[in-house]
């Protein structure tokens, strides 16, 4: 099983990482009572354009957790300003200061084809999805359009064809009303108009001879069979990073 004709996509993924350039600074605090005092710096460090300063939450419960934040000059940290003193402390807080450097965000990708081919693959990547979403094809949608409007990413075209198993890009997918009525001429030329079945009044296939039957023809069995690849069903976007994380762990 393959996506036939079904060009190869990138996933992604991001790798967030922080350059190290500094030192590290400390502080410590004082109380006044049961609340964060004041702030001391002990080192001020080094290569700093932003920090975070965070408390140790407080021995008493219920209690507030102090909150500060970090003044810096030409990369030191030269005072840090009390924001909320907290409340419930028996004793002083650790107090935590990011390292300097700068964060940075990395897209990974990985170029990957044919993943249908593996069975285990699609059990594996759909075993703890239990509830899909319903979502109806409409003229002019490609996988790629339809994960772009329900997960922002049209890379992730490959989640709604498995979900669904799809697995030809050209059959298994609505044919837009053109390319259907250029597929019916060229399927059935002048008989496009003939008798392809008959049907009764509940829909199912009966003889011709059959009290009631309805004669169904060519082009309207195309059309129908056409129409019932619109219903497909969705991962929920709420999920859908678990999916591709399991997806990252198979590959």
């Amino acid at each position: 099983m393959y996506f036939k004709d079904f060009p190869q996509f990138l996933y992604d993924y991001k790798i967030t990482t922080r350059s190290n350039n500094g030192v590290t600074a400390t502080a410590t605090c004082n109380l006044n009572g049961d609340i964060v005092n004041n702030v001391q710096i002990i080192n001020g460090g080094s290569g700093y354009s932003s920090a975070s300063i965070t408390f140790s939450a407080p021995q008493i419960t219920p209690g507030v957790t102090a909150t500060a934040r970090a003044v810096i000059t030409d990369g030191v940290i030269t005072a840090i300003v009390i924001i909320n003193s907290g409340q419930g402390y028996t004793s002083p807080p650790e107090v935590s200061i990011t390292p300097p450097g700068v964060i940075k965000t990395q897209t990974k990708y990985f170029l990957v084809s044919d993943i249908t081919r593996n069975i285990r693959f699609r059990r594996d990547i759909l075993a703890n999805i239990t509830v899909y979403d319903e979502y109806d094809i409409v003229e002019g949608d490609t996988p790629e359009i339809v994960a772009e409007k329900v997960y922002g990413n049209p890379e992730y075209h490959w989640v709604i064809m498995l979900a669904n198993d799809i697995y030809d890009y050209t059959s298994d997918w609505p044919l837009e009303y053109n390319r259907l009525l250029e597929y019916i001429d060229y399927k059935y030329g002048d008989d496009a108009d003939s008798v392809h079945h008959y049907v009764d009044a509940s829909g199912y296939t009966v003889d011709s001879d059959y009290p009631g039957a309805t004669s169904i023809s060519n082009r309207q069995y195309e059309e129908t069979a056409n129409e019932n690849k619109r219903r497909i069903k969705l991962i929920s976007p709420l999920v859908i990073n678990t999916v591709l994380n399991d997806f990252k762990d198979l590959i």
